[in-house]
């Protein structure tokens, strides 16, 4: 039955995967940095050549080491391995989360029934299937692994699952930063809940030793060259419930919605949780749902993929004590009485997991704008706005940069994202990366302040350009399915004699701006 569940998992990411020739949405900055790593002939670089911005290269760089070697020795292309790895890291913590959830709940049906919802609620894996999920796959496939292996050392007290606790944990600090953060948490309240005896906190401490020295190749080289401060950065740019009182009313608001499973018109597997957190606490098996609310106060920015984790077990709950039981009759004085009960809650347990399985697979599948969730972010560049890129490389100066007019929030907006790597030139609107230095809340803001220019018209980027003291020499508007936005703008640019049209096709159209200073250095190219 769980490889019925997994492979209906894989059909759905996989439907995903297939809409597209190219990485889904981000990963142009990761795809960067194992050009980079490859660059260096394998040495971790001091600094990543992505968009000419001297980011430091802090991030943990175990998915891009394997996405450069898979390069180098299989007949894999590297960008199509940025398709490839999401979909195997995602498909994979479906199975590390039936593991996991095995030892967490009590029955093993209530297991399944939480992995399927797992495998189906959109937030365990829109953000893992992008390209960036060769990051953040590979980081939450390691924790799931790494939690099931501290239970083990906390419910048996065998001190042989330290090291395999250990290995994971070190995988996971290597993989991916924020994941970390999210394991480590929930290996203090797994102690709270399993441990809490003294050989057990020498346990933790052993376990929490042993995984910093496995990863110290990297952060002790991370910190020699960049010192501590990129970090500081990093964890600036997150935040929780304990950074700022607006983050926090921010957050303690985000514990009365369900919504935060993505999933498009109702939220059945986040309903479906509440329920089994009520049903948790009414049993007093209370772990999940104060882990479900740890979560969503401790990681700001996360906090939605990882809460899938609580929340599908707490929905299998729910199915298995409340929902797929409602065929079963008060009525079982007699033998007879109670064979046709069975039969009944057979049949109406069948009807009842058809239902919701349909719901729940059409919502995993969804990817239409206006619904709610988040699917239509799972997207490709098409091949006409890469080919209008290789027009940017070869007809514009090295020098060149591209205010590129957002279609949505800087977090998924791939034309930002991937112009850098793909035209080799400066976008002066892309967000990733600046986390790690001080300019992140500038750019953010930069970025959400050129999203508005979109409905505005030229005079917006005059003042853009004015507010920010950044030099704008070309703007390009790709051509996508954008609402209301870039009419007005694009009208208002034709007219205005400060702009003239150099590329316009399928890809998005292009101006330059008249006049335009090109600074120096130039961006490295490829």
């Amino acid at each position: 039955m769980l490889g019925v569940i997994v492979g209906l998992g894989l059909l759905v990411r996989g439907a995903h995967i297939l809409a597209s020739d190219f990485p889904l949405n981000d990963g142009g900055l990761f795809y960067a940095m194992a050009r980079d790593i490859q660059a260096s002939h394998y040495v971790l670089p001091t600094v990543t050549s992505y968009n000419g911005a001297q980011i430091p290269f802090a991030y943990p760089p175990l998915g891009f080491y394997l996405a450069a070697l898979l390069d180098d020795w299989t007949p894999f292309a590297l960008i199509d391995l940025f398709r490839v790895l999401p979909l195997l890291y995602s498909t994979l913590t479906i199975a590390a989360f039936a593991l996991l959830a095995r030892r967490l709940l009590a029955s093993d049906r209530a297991a399944l029934l939480a992995t399927a919802a797992f495998a189906l609620v959109p937030r365990s894996f829109i953000w893992l299937l992008m390209g960036g999920g060769v990051a953040r796959g590979l980081g939450l496939l390691l924790a799931l692994l790494a939690l099931h292996e501290v239970h083990r050392l906390y419910t048996t007290g065998h001190r042989r699952y330290i090291v395999s606790a250990a290995l994971l944990s070190a995988g996971t600090l290597l993989a991916h930063l924020e994941t970390a953060w999210f394991l480590a948490f929930s290996i203090g309240i797994c102690f709270a809940a399993y441990g809490r005896t003294r050989e057990q906190l020498l346990n933790s401490a052993v376990l929490a030793a042993s995984a910093a020295m496995l990863a110290a190749p990297w952060w002790l080289t991370a910190m020699t060259s960049n010192g501590l401060v990129p970090f500081r950065y990093a964890n600036a740019a997150g935040g929780s419930v304990f950074t700022t009182a607006a983050l926090a009313r921010e957050l303690l608001l985000a514990l009365a919605r369900v919504t935060s499973t993505s999933e498009p018109l109702f939220p059945l597997i986040g309903a479906l949780g509440l329920l089994g957190a009520v049903i948790a606490i009414r049993t007093r098996h209370v772990v999940l749902p104060i882990w479900w609310v740890a979560i969503i106060l401790l990681d700001a920015r996360a906090f939605p993929t990882f809460a899938t984790i609580p929340v599908a077990m707490l929905a299998g709950l729910a199915l298995e004590r409340v929902v797929l039981p409602l065929g079963r009759s008060a009525d079982t004085r007699t033998a007879f009485a109670r064979d046709l009960n069975w039969r009944r809650l057979a049949r109406g347990s069948t009807l009842i997991g058809a239902v919701l399985l349909s719901y729940a697979v059409m919502g995993a599948l969804l990817r239409t704008p206006g619904l709610g969730g988040e699917g239509h972010f799972l997207t490709g560049l098409t091949p006409a706005e890469r080919s209008t890129f290789e027009w940017i490389e070869s007809n514009t100066p090295e020098t060149s940069r591209i205010f590129v007019v957002p279609s949505g929030p800087w977090q998924a907006d791939r034309e930002a994202e991937w112009l850098p790597v793909l035209a080799s030139r400066v976008s002066v609107t892309t967000v990733q990366g600046s986390e790690w230095t001080a300019r992140f809340a500038t750019q953010a803001a930069a970025a959400d302040r050129a999203w508005t220019c979109g409905y505005r018209q030229s005079d917006c980027l005059t003042q853009w350009s004015d507010d920010f003291n950044s030099t704008i020499t070309h703007v390009y508007i790709p051509t996508t399915e954008r609402g209301q936005c870039c009419g007005s703008l694009l009208e208002s640019l034709r007219q205005s004699s400060h702009y003239t049209v150099v590329h316009e096709g399928a890809g998005g159209t292009i101006f330059a701006v008249r006049g335009a200073t090109f600074p120096s250095p130039p961006l490295q190219s490829r």
